[in-house]
């Protein structure tokens, strides 16, 4: 049984707009000429604060795309913006089994879509616990890296709201800081936040203690 994503609390649940990319894509302000390095200050507060952000971007549109309420386009635009915040290639973790004891590894936009098409008639995905974001810390390869983790609680529920099925997930997401060619606003090459691999480091089930 597929374990869904996280989800903030008590965002609406009507038809809501997909966020906006132009307004913000983890990336700082264009520099005028050569683009400059990230000094340790701005790695330890702008860019963590973006890091948050941009994992509340993704809950947003994990928010559309379990919603069986908003409409198949709403939902499909929102599982491509979603793909675009991952690196080519990362992969996403699921529990599955009734004590969440099978961890499988699922493509990105598979995941996504699989989140679409769960075959419970209500789902709720529900964060707790704040996001915590580790100190990035320079790649051979010249990127920033660092680790965010979050919790989430998932129930798929029938059409009378009652629960047939409930986790509690723990999950690390792989985060890089890469100079990159903006496509979507700025056209140019500036510091831009991409998620990498999502693992699952805890599931709790009501056949473990759930609280």
């Amino acid at each position: 049984m597929l374990v869904g994503w996280l989800l903030v609390g008590g965002l609406a649940r009507a038809q809501q707009p997909l966020p906006n990319r132009n307004v913000n894509n983890g990336s700082v302000p264009a520099y005028e000429g050569e683009i400059k390095e990230p000094t340790r200050e701005e790695l330890d507060g702008e860019f963590k604060k973006r890091t948050e952000q941009q994992i509340l971007r993704l809950q947003e549109y994990i928010q559309i795309i379990s919603d069986k309420k908003q409409s198949d386009e709403n939902r499909d635009k929102a599982i491509k913006e979603a793909i675009k915040l991952f690196q080519p290639g990362s992969v996403v973790q699921v529990s599955s089994g009734k004590k969440g004891s099978s961890v499988i590894s699922r493509s990105v936009g598979d995941y996504f879509r699989r989140l679409k098409a769960l075959q419970y008639p209500q789902v709720e995905i529900t964060f707790y616990d704040a996001t915590y974001v580790g100190d990035y810390r320079k790649g051979a390869d010249g990127g920033y890296y660092t680790t965010a983790t979050f919790s989430q609680e998932f129930k798929g529920k029938d059409e009378k709201g009652n629960i047939m099925y409930q986790d509690k997930t723990t999950k690390d997401v792989d985060v890089s800081l890469q100079n990159l060619m903006d496509e979507d606003f700025y056209k140019q090459n500036r510091w831009i936040i991409k998620f990498g691999n999502i693992k699952v480091t805890e599931t709790k089930t009501p056949g473990k203690p759930i609280n």
